[in-house]
């Protein structure tokens, strides 16, 4: 996954979706950017055998403007293959970021937990904000991997059901 950050001068947006896992659902997501002029940072997913329901969920970055983020959600909203698309803050709390990274011979911040995987690497999780927080700070460790984006769900049907 790319940092989060934005080359353009608009604002970092983020979209979780749950669509069908069929062939064609993403390309169908793609071109609702692609046709509006909007790059796709980041899509992370999972398909639909690793769901209780069948569905593939996944999140989406990209930089607009807000307008141009709303107008994006209602597209996603009423595709065939999509069954719910909700525009999210990048503070909301049920967004985690995790990331592969070497031990730091500091303690993690506040709101980043880590979870030793060997002598010298852990693999640590916390929200976009403190974990960019981290790592562009004087004690951050050194990353070994991607960044990784997730969407907690609080609910069996998830926070995106209709």
């Amino acid at each position: 996954m790319t940092d989060l950050t934005c080359a353009s001068a608009f604002p970092q947006q983020i979209i979780a979706i749950e669509l069908q896992d069929r062939p064609g659902s993403v390309n169908s997501v793609a071109e609702v950017f692609s046709g509006r002029g909007l790059q796709i940072e980041a899509f992370h997913g999972t398909a639909g055998d690793l769901n209780a329901d069948g569905h593939a969920h996944a999140l989406i970055v990209f930089c607009a403007g807000a307008d141009r983020a709303s107008l994006v959600t209602r597209v996603l909203r009423r595709l065939s293959s999509v069954r719910s698309a909700e525009l999210l803050g990048a503070d909301d709390p049920r967004l985690i970021e995790s990331v592969l990274i070497a031990r730091s011979n500091g303690r993690p911040p506040a709101g980043i937990s880590v979870c030793a995987l060997g002598a010298q690497t852990a693999l640590a999780a916390g929200s976009p904000a403190a974990m960019h927080a981290w790592l562009a700070g004087d004690d951050a460790p050194q990353r070994l991997g991607a960044l990784r984006l997730d969407l907690l769900r609080d609910a069996p049907d998830g926070p995106l059901a209709n």
